[in-house]
């Protein structure tokens, strides 16, 4: 697994333990002899983001997201320059995204086990009724955290190239398997290009790269033998799709948007 999808893994374990304990912490009130009403007061009162954090360990979640941002700078090579001061702060702001997204999804949490409270769910019908709410679904966690995650290594790297000239040219990195979209394989299969040429030829590629939950990235050219490689087999799909007539040039995320307005 990457560094991206071990961070995801270990923040999706850590929320499980917060859901299950938060449920578990209302039930222990209902067995204290606590009135409906009364746990609703009770829920309704608490500084969520101190108990998510302190009572119910939603730090380890957030830790666990901040680790793979370290495993992520060790993971880049480095080939240009970039201040402590800039990593500092791209830092900081991952770490304030994480703690508002957690604390958007306890508030979710409050508002779901608000609702099974007050209608004599068990325990176990709130916990399936948390499972469904779609903000707390594995998948949206996954590429809420996975695109923040590769935006955040995207950063690192054209930080890194702030200095180089601006001819220098960009390979488009990453997997290409049954899971790369159309536009990933399109942009792995091009030539090297300097970013001006990419966002004339692909506009919002140096922002959105393939889109949601991308697993590529933009970075300075290298002599890397299987970059050369994953260009060639790319090439080799599309044409194999053209010549079947299922091919369909991909767009960016700003071409869709721009073109549905």
């Amino acid at each position: 697994m990457s560094a991206i999808d071990d961070a995801i893994a270990a923040y999706q374990a850590s929320l499980e333990q917060v859901q299950e304990e938060f449920v578990n912490d209302v039930k222990d009130m209902e067995k204290e002899g606590l009135s409906a009403t009364e746990i609703l007061g009770i829920l309704a009162a608490i500084d969520l983001t101190t108990y998510l954090a302190e009572d119910l360990g939603a730090n380890a979640a957030v830790n666990a997201y901040m680790a793979a941002t370290s495993n992520i700078l060790d993971s880049l090579p480095f080939f240009g320059s970039i201040t402590e001061a800039q990593l500092v702060a791209l830092e900081a702001t991952q770490r304030s995204t994480i703690v508002q997204y957690t604390a958007n999804l306890g508030q979710t949490m409050r508002n779901e086990i608000l609702i099974g409270t007050s209608t004599g769910m068990s325990g176990d019908a709130i916990k399936a009724r948390l499972a469904r709410n779609v903000s707390l679904n594995p998948s949206r966690i996954d590429a809420v955290l996975g695109t923040t995650l590769a935006n955040y290594q995207q950063a690192v790297i054209f930080s890194m190239a702030q200095d180089m000239p601006e001819d220098t040219k960009f390979w488009y990195v990453g997997p290409l398997d049954s899971k790369t979209r159309p536009l990933c394989r399109e942009l792995l299969g091009v030539s090297p290009m300097t970013k001006q040429d990419y966002e004339s030829q692909y506009p919002g590629v140096l922002q959105d790269r393939g889109g949601v939950n991308c697993r590529h990235s933009i970075q300075p050219v290298s002599s890397n033998k299987t970059l050369v490689g994953t260009r060639n087999k790319a090439r080799k799909e599309i044409s194999d799709l053209k010549s079947s007539g299922k091919y369909k040039k991909p767009k960016t995320l700003k071409q869709y948007y721009e073109s549905n307005k």
